[in-house]
């Protein structure tokens, strides 16, 4: 299990390509890659953004690529084809004008485009296996950090899931006393109003039934304690459990719900809100579970 926070950096190099990779991941709804790469290094985008689709699966991405390189050398081109067609039109101008003078060294370098300054060329191979290398050992530092995270995300859940199945245990046994206590309170009101032989064993015993349902969560307990041992069996997997676990706390907030609005007791209702609590901090932490 992994969180979706994390941070990871890494670093490659490839004969004069020197680069750096900083990975940053928090939790999300959907899956979102956002990659912030130089100018130069835009061509590598997809194989990127594959690398991460690999080792990500949950949440928002964002990858930094720094080109740490050193200068690449400069050389100085004379554009030749323009001089000469600047010489030429300047020789034409002085010819029809009958202008004096002629077109200096110093001039002529000062037209647009004359120089050129020209960087050395790097192998698009070279920034490709420094990037990938840079990114990869990102991803590493990024896993091993999630890793970490989720692990003691998990044990804080664990140990939640254990004082849920503790008040759950609670409501259980609260919940027997109290329609023990309605049914003694029934017969207690029909024996006030009714003497013994005029009373309706049969529709008492109806009145009672009806009396239990209207106050039963026995099938809510045994849906909880269904989800909850699904819950603590999830939180030992591995790999992507987020959305899974998600689901397990929705349900059982359902049948928390449920059991709250039958809930005809101070006791019972204060192990429902605790309960309750005890369910949201659970899904709290999930929102940062991959």
């Amino acid at each position: 299990m992994r969180s979706m926070t994390g941070f990871g950096r890494g670093s490659g190099e490839s004969k004069s390509v020197q680069v750096v990779a900083e990975i940053k991941t928090v939790n999300h709804k959907f899956h979102d890659i956002s990659p912030k790469l130089p100018s130069s290094f835009q061509f590598l985008e997809p194989d990127v953004r594959e690398l991460i689709l690999g080792s990500v699966t949950r949440g928002k991405v964002d990858i930094f690529l720094k080109d740490l390189s050193s200068d690449r050398v400069k050389t100085i081109q004379l554009n030749e084809p323009l001089i000469d067609e600047y010489l030429k039109v300047a020789k034409k101008a002085a010819a029809k004008f009958k202008l004096k003078g002629e077109l200096s060294i110093e001039h002529l370098l000062k037209m647009p485009d004359v120089l050129k300054v020209v960087e050395e060329e790097r192998q698009e191979q070279d920034q490709k296996k420094a990037a990938l290398e840079a990114v990869q050992e990102a991803l590493k530092a990024l896993e091993k950090m999630r890793q970490s995270e989720g692990a003691r995300l998990g044990k804080d859940m664990l140990d939640k899931a254990k004082e849920i199945s503790q008040v759950v245990q609670q409501i259980r046994q609260r919940h027997k006393v109290v329609v023990a206590d309605k049914v003694k309170l029934f017969r207690e009101k029909v024996s006030e109003f009714l003497p013994e032989p005029l009373i309706d064993q049969m529709r008492l015993a109806t009145e009672e039934s009806v009396t239990i349902q209207r106050h039963d969560i026995a099938e809510e307990l045994t849906r909880l304690d269904s989800h909850l041992v699904a819950l603590q069996d999830t939180l030992k997997e591995k790999g992507s459990v987020g959305r899974k676990l998600d689901f397990l706390i929705q349900e059982m907030n359902r049948e928390a719900n449920t059991i709250g609005s039958k809930s005809a007791d101070a006791k019972m209702a204060q192990s429902v809100v605790r309960l309750k609590e005890l369910l949201e901090q659970v899904r709290e932490q999930i929102q940062n579970i991959e």
